[in-house]
């Protein structure tokens, strides 16, 4: 699909978000907005499923904030409960950016052309209109989105 990028040559379409992680999402709100000049954010707690961490079955939950500056959304992250990656990257580097993310068309072939180069997702789940994977490559983690158009924010 164009614009959606290449899995199987790992050409990644353009990033339309970046991960920020935060233990005060209120106050990262703040200082977004005051630095940023971002005007508003969008706050969901998302009701995940078939969540995943590491491979093995998940129970986590965060809070999400949404801010769009042109077609980049700026996402705030903070872990309200479980297990997760945001947490182990907070505890080894402290808040800040973690992740690009990638909207795509086909999640279960991003995922396959990944492990075909040896990296396994590290967090995945799904809610309404959304499926989501976490890659750590040696660059960057990277987030590819399946989006169904009931799975927009802002």
């Amino acid at each position: 699909m164009e614009g959606k990028g290449d899995a199987e040559k790992l050409i990644l379409p353009e990033p339309t978000h970046i991960g920020y992680l935060t233990r005060d999402i209120e106050r990262t709100m703040e200082h977004f907005q005051k630095y940023f000049g971002l005007e508003s954010f969008k706050k969901m707690v998302p009701d995940y499923f078939n969540r995943q961490y590491h491979g093995k079955p998940g129970n986590f939950k965060a809070q999400l904030a949404f801010a769009r500056v042109g077609n980049i959304v700026y996402e705030l992250i903070q872990v309200l409960e479980g297990k997760t990656i945001y947490e182990d990257f907070m505890n080894e580097h402290g808040e800040g950016i973690h992740h690009l993310g990638y909207e795509i068309s086909d999640l279960a072939k991003w995922t396959q052309a990944y492990k075909n180069v040896g990296i396994e997702p590290v967090m995945s789940g799904e809610r309404k209109g959304l499926k989501w994977a976490y890659f750590a490559t040696p660059a960057i983690v990277v987030e590819l989105l399946e989006r169904s158009p009931e799975g927009k924010i802002v």
